[in-house]
């Protein structure tokens, strides 16, 4: 995710630059024609920046925070632990794993990337969400009652 979150802030500073330069280019000959003091074009031209940089944070971080859902497919069985994030909310919305055992929990999900907090609880690691500062990993925490799932939630880990 470093790669992702190093891309991102590349691409942060190249908009920031490119308004800058911008701005600099069209504000001068306005400028000059109407005879604008230097205070009043450099406040409008930071507060145009300063606007456009929010457009740009707010729309990147929109756009890298999209990533398309996948069904879960008991096949693929969360052999890429890093992109298992992409079937987490099919896999709590169809509550594929209300009733199920210990054992068919483990048939299903296989043991890579779990971590048992005790006995009524497993937490699978699946990955870091898509996006920047995005370092914390994302789990999906399975709860059982007398030996069935009872409910599944995901959230970041920050225990």
């Amino acid at each position: 995710m470093l790669v992702a979150t190093f891309s991102w802030v590349t691409f942060l500073i190249a908009a920031f630059v490119g308004i800058c330069v911008v701005s600099y280019i069209k504000i001068k000959p306005v400028m000059q024609r109407h005879g604008l003091r230097k205070f009043t074009v450099w406040a409008a031209a930071l507060s145009f920046i300063l606007l456009s940089f929010l457009f740009i944070y707010s729309t990147s971080l929109a756009i890298w925070r999209h990533y398309p859902d996948t069904e879960f497919d008991q096949a693929e069985r969360w052999e890429e632990p890093d992109t298992r994030y992409k079937m987490t909310d099919d896999l709590i919305a169809r509550e594929l794993l209300i009733g199920k055992n210990r054992a068919e929990v483990e048939k299903w999900l296989g043991t890579i990337g779990r971590e048992n907090q005790r006995n009524e609880r497993w937490k699978y690691y699946t990955g870091r969400l898509p996006g920047p500062f995005s370092l914390l990993p994302h789990v999906i925490d399975i709860e059982f009652k007398e030996g069935t799932v009872v409910r599944v939630t995901q959230y970041d880990d920050r225990h």
